[in-house]
């Protein structure tokens, strides 16, 4: 049954087109998002430029996607153990071709999706990916605030929620800041897995 509604999901998603801007952008859900089963779903900002709007797959063929990859081994898990999805399914760009941060009516468009990716996968813990990923969340269902959220779960729409910093180059590159990453995943996934060295 959850296969089936994810595969319903996913066809809806290919035929969006609620954001004029994303016209001719990938639309990154499917099988590469990972497990149906998840022990966590992890959220993003939106499919990367370099990354997923190439690949299909979230967080993969950039940095942001290296850096989460070596977080997953920390935790001893594989992709196949997770559900990756993003707060926005496409890839905003601004008029340069860089990537953008999502607009606010892009996350409304696209809060529909990710409400119901939640309750076809149905995890037991939802994981933000930085501050636009939880403020997505939090359109969702109420949610704690964005600092109370760091690195600590609370009860949320029937599961757990929490957030961590955004792996991504500003934070992974800056010592101090993926050192309080790694602290943030290590409180979240350590009762999951013990992490591994990085």
């Amino acid at each position: 049954m959850t296969a089936h509604a994810f595969a319903l999901l996913v066809d809806r998603v290919q035929w969006c087109r609620a954001c004029p801007r994303m016209e001719g952008r990938r639309r990154v859900l499917g099988e590469g998002n990972g497990s149906l089963r998840p022990v966590v779903m992890l959220v993003g900002t939106a499919p990367g430029r370099h990354g997923a709007e190439r690949t299909g797959v979230p967080f993969s063929g950039d940095r942001s996607g290296e850096a989460l990859d070596q977080l997953l081994r920390r935790a001893g898990l594989d992709r196949e153990d997770v559900f990756i999805t993003n707060a926005v399914l496409c890839n905003p760009q601004d008029a340069r071709g860089r990537n953008d941060e999502p607009t606010a009516a892009e996350l409304r468009a696209c809060r529909a999706h990710l409400a119901e990716t939640i309750a076809v996968v149905d995890p037991p813990l939802v994981l933000a990916l930085g501050r636009t990923a939880h403020a997505a969340l939090a359109r969702i269902a109420r949610a704690p605030r964005w600092d109370e959220a760091l690195g600590t779960a609370h009860p949320w729409n029937g599961r757990r929620l929490a957030a961590t910093y955004h792996p991504g180059p500003r934070v992974w590159n800056q010592p101090l800041r993926r050192a309080a990453l790694l602290a943030q995943w290590d409180a979240l996934l350590s009762p999951v897995a013990a992490p591994a060295p990085l």
